[in-house]
């Protein structure tokens, strides 16, 4: 199962790879380097050491003597103290000089001079002691005008450049979380501004629905993939407004259109079941094509209602109403229905709740919902039926003990035409509008409906509407009274 990753992480983590590869090949680089420039300082300096040796004493052994030269080598550059190695090796590898740590170098070798020439070029080399040390040696050999050959050899430790080289370590640890951990800061802040067209583009594109397919998403003139991006989804918009407007105002005039002969259908068949020379089994049949007949006409008409609804073409009038009062007429009126099947009908209502709408309209959204109710709930069952202000919303609940609703058909029950399985089976007759015809009038008026259901223990439908101004008003004054 592949984890959620948003692109900013996606894009950082590539990033910090990245840039943590570089700078770990920099920081080698950076080691590498630097240690070769250290070895090589320390070689010319050995070199020059050894170069100055042979030029100054060399000539002068053999005027005072190798005994002599030694001592005057010792005393001048006392070696040992400043943590060097000098030897001075004469013919078949006899040792003229060395200094008492000398024993640390190889076995000494007369270093070769090519002919007709009285000096051989340093010759540099790596020493290991035993304890693990490294030193680097450099050799060099000079022809005497006597035709004998000398080496020198001087070496120094590489601890100061292994110091050097640890503290660059050092610092290249401490420095490189630094940089990565700006680097990664600066790049969330940039790769936010970005970005910030996309969370632009997400956030209008989650607030256009079916109501308000005219809205468009922002377009920023950078001319990038954004802008190109933004201008697409637009287009994209602006044609599925387009199929959309066609096939609301398609349903709306094809249910305009069949209402008229449907309405002449009913009209004739009415008449027809009363001609007293009609049998009584073609009365029968009659009658039940005159039953199709309107119910073909409720569908129609539900269909025509959410058609213009959703296009906002129903003329629907905005007065002040009592919620509650609406819902406790509709609840007598269908008292009766819970009578036959022997329900409990609950009430709590709160007088006075006002909003503004159209009556007719919300009394239909009452009755399908009670009418639902009625439906799918089993003799003996229980219904409750209440009406309360929540904030700036008035409430209205209906809720059952019957069938419930399963998960699999709770997305779907305010679509068009849907009718869930337990519906199916249970026989109950039905449009499959009613639903669509409660949350389309409920959205017209600026509200929302939403419902709870668990199978087999009943449904909750909750519809919240926008209290009237006088009630909004006069309900902040009884806020401010009591704070």
């Amino acid at each position: 199962m592949r984890a959620n990753c948003s692109i900013r992480t996606k894009l950082i983590s590539l990033y910090v790879g990245i840039l943590t590869l570089v700078f770990v090949c920099f920081g080698l680089y950076i080691y590498a380097g630097f240690k070769t420039y250290l070895i090589q300082s320390l070689r010319q300096t050995l070199t020059w050491r050894a170069e100055q040796i042979a030029s100054t004493f060399l000539p002068e052994i053999a005027l005072k003597g190798e005994a002599a030269v030694g001592n005057e080598i010792q005393t001048r550059y006392a070696p040992e103290l400043n943590q060097r190695v000098i030897r001075i090796t004469g013919a078949q590898g006899l040792q003229v000089y060395g200094s008492s740590n000398s024993d640390l170098l190889p076995v000494a070798r007369v270093q070769p001079v090519p002919d007709k020439q009285s000096y051989s070029g340093p010759e540099p080399s790596e020493v290991v002691r035993p304890d693990g040390e490294r030193w680097e040696v450099i050799a060099v050999s000079r022809r005497m005008a006597d035709g004998k050959i000398y080496t020198v050899e001087v070496g120094a430790p590489e601890t100061d450049v292994s110091t050097a080289l640890a503290g660059l370590v050092r610092t290249l640890i401490i420095g490189f979380p630094f940089l990565i951990g700006l680097a990664i800061g600066g790049g969330y802040i940039l790769l936010g501004r970005a970005l910030r067209p996309v969370d632009e583009i997400v956030s209008a594109a989650e607030a256009i629905t079916l109501e308000n397919l005219r809205q468009r998403l922002p377009v920023s003139k950078t001319g990038d993939e954004f802008e190109r991006l933004s201008s697409a989804l637009n287009r994209m918009i602006e044609r599925l407004d387009e199929s959309f407007q066609l096939t609301i105002r398609f349903a709306a005039d094809a249910s305009h259109e069949l209402r008229t002969p449907l309405t002449i259908m009913r009209g004739e068949l009415e008449a027809l079941v009363k001609e007293p020379a009609l049998s009584e089994d073609l009365a029968e049949r009659t009658g039940n094509v005159l039953e199709e007949v309107e119910r073909l006409t409720r569908i129609i008409e539900g269909l025509l209602l959410v058609s213009r609804l959703e296009a906002g073409e129903a003329q629907m009038r905005k007065e002040q109403i009592d919620l509650g009062e609406i819902i406790n007429g509709i609840a007598d009126q269908m008292a009766p229905l819970a009578d036959d099947k022997l329900l409990t009908l609950q009430r709590k209502i709160k007088p006075g709740v006002l909003v503004e709408g159209d009556e007719i309209r919300l009394k239909q959204v009452g009755v399908n919902l009670l009418d639902n109710a009625f439906k799918y709930t089993p003799e003996g069952g229980e219904i409750s039926l209440g009406v309360w202000t929540a904030g700036h919303r008035a409430i209205l609940s209906v809720s059952d003990t019957g069938m419930g609703i399963s998960p699999a058909a709770l997305p779907h029950i305010f679509d068009r035409f849907f009718r869930s399985e337990q519906a199916r089976t249970s026989r109950t007759s039905g449009t499959g509008l009613g639903l669509s015809i409660v949350q389309s009038v409920v959205e017209a008026h600026g509200g929302k409906v939403l419902v709870e259901s668990r199978e087999g223990l009943g449904a909750s439908f909750r519809v919240e509407l926008p209290l009237a101004k006088r009630q909004v008003t006069a309900t902040m004054k009884r806020t401010e009274v009591e704070v």
